[in-house]
């Protein structure tokens, strides 16, 4: 499976090169921990001066390029090795298309309770390439394996629709996201909506990049209670009170999930298809989901 990674320099710069060397190392490690044969790895950076990833600042005076260094030292060899074969996509805008660069531009997001950083961007690189954020363990804002992002909106305003991105900086949190990778019940995830059978078999028979997307998408919106706006939901016209949970297909195009409530507390997630146009699916796929909407209330 390909796996993005997304560095994150609102982490950096640890206080000394040695400090720097051992968070970075333990982030790593968490990385390791997801590894299993045949994955790729792909290494997004994204900061105001465009770095590239060899010369990026752990630390003062102490690049990626000497954390390499040192791993081969200090005996290192296997994270030596993982860390050399992984692709590097430094500068990231130079490997993004342009649906991609598009949605980048169009959102800002910030993490509730902080401020927002210097480097916002990287939470809606993130986001939208489905990456995994990539932190060194500075601050508490860093101790979980999920971190909370929201909107801000054209306006300047702080919207409270929160998202969640996958994290690591330690190795803990990459033993964790093991665990939570490993399940692949979509009904188990959001337990509260009703999930038609068409689908179940649409999203079994996906391929991984984009059965772990669905799930992750799945389990957020029924957190949010499928509620709430861009860039995780929106409503259709020429449809019968349907809406979309929408977020990106791995390798190109769009994912699209048609739910309608059924109550004020209970919806039902319909059927899901993947689009390469803007407009591609809708005309079939709005009318087959009115009518598995229908055959539920029979």
């Amino acid at each position: 499976m390909d796996i993005s990674l997304c560095l994150n320099p609102n982490s950096f710069p640890a206080a000394s090169a040695e400090q720097a060397y051992q968070l970075f190392e333990d982030s790593w490690q968490g990385v390791l921990a997801l590894y299993q044969s045949g994955d790729r790895y792909l290494l997004y950076l994204d900061t105001l001066s465009n770095d590239n990833l060899y010369d990026f600042c752990l630390a003062e005076s102490f690049t990626y390029d000497d954390f390499l260094n040192l791993l081969m030292m200090r005996g290192e060899r296997d994270l030596y090795s993982f860390l050399t074969q992984l692709e590097d996509k430094s500068p990231a805008l130079d490997h993004l298309d342009a649906e991609t660069l598009d949605d980048i531009a169009s959102y800002s997001f910030y993490m509730p309770d902080h401020p927002v950083p210097k480097h916002a961007d990287t939470f809606s690189l993130a986001y939208f390439l489905d990456a995994i954020l990539l932190s060194i363990n500075t601050t508490p804002q860093w101790a979980n394996h999920q971190v909370t992002i929201a909107r801000v909106a054209d306006d300047g305003r702080y919207i409270d629709e929160k998202l969640a991105l996958h994290h690591i900086a330690t190795q803990t949190h990459g033993l964790q996201l093991f665990q939570q990778f490993s399940q692949d019940d979509i009904k188990a995830v959001c337990a509260q909506a009703v999930m038609t059978a068409e689908f179940v078999t649409w999203y079994q028979e996906l391929i991984a990049e984009n059965k772990r997307r669905v799930l992750d998408k799945c389990k957020l919106a029924c957190e949010r209670h499928f509620q709430g706006a861009k860039p995780l939901f929106d409503s259709l016209t020429n449809s019968d009170g349907i809406r979309e949970i929408r977020f990106s297909a791995y390798s190109g195009g769009a994912i699209r999930i048609l739910f309608k409530a059924m109550s004020d507390t209970k919806h039902a997630i319909l059927l899901g298809f993947i689009k390469k146009s803007n407009s591609e699916g809708y005309d079939e796929n709005i009318p087959k989901a009115e009518k598995l909407f229908r055959q539920l209330q029979v």
